[in-house]
């Protein structure tokens, strides 16, 4: 079953690269301009993602991060990996939050690099990732 990636990120050049990179890899890409695209995407189950790839400044200079606490909330077991410019600058807002469901890398990546970590966080992903919708 081919694993299904979300990326949000408003900048074009890097959704398509990311895109790219990711399907020559086999996996499933949905790409998204918007943080509220991504959200409202999850009420679709066909296209509920194995991981999520967020991008912290997307719309406003806090989304991704906003974005981070809906999906956790919805989905509480499915990774996250923000892909940004800020880099550790944004720890502090995970003080007390597991570090095992998120992951921060720097922009820009090298293709190496964020293969190996999506592979990473896909490996660590738990199965039957419980949703809070349902009921």
């Amino acid at each position: 079953m081919t694993q299904r990636i979300a990326h949000v990120d408003d900048d074009p050049d890097i959704r398509d690269t990311v895109r790219q990179i990711l399907k020559k890899h086999g996996y499933e890409v949905d790409s998204y301009h918007t943080a509220n695209d991504f959200l409202n995407s999850l009420n679709d189950p066909a296209v509920i993602p194995d991981l999520a790839i967020l991008d912290v400044m997307v719309e406003s200079m806090d989304a991704g991060l906003n974005t981070y606490v809906e999906l956790h909330n919805r989905f509480p077991k499915m990774q996250a990996i923000f892909m940004t410019s800020l880099g550790d600058m944004i720890l502090p807002y995970f003080e007390n939050k597991s570090q095992e469901w998120i992951c921060i890398i720097e922009k820009p990546i090298e293709p190496s690099v964020l293969l190996s970590i999506v592979r990473e966080r896909l490996k660590t992903a738990k199965p039957e990732m419980s949703t809070s919708q349902d009921g």
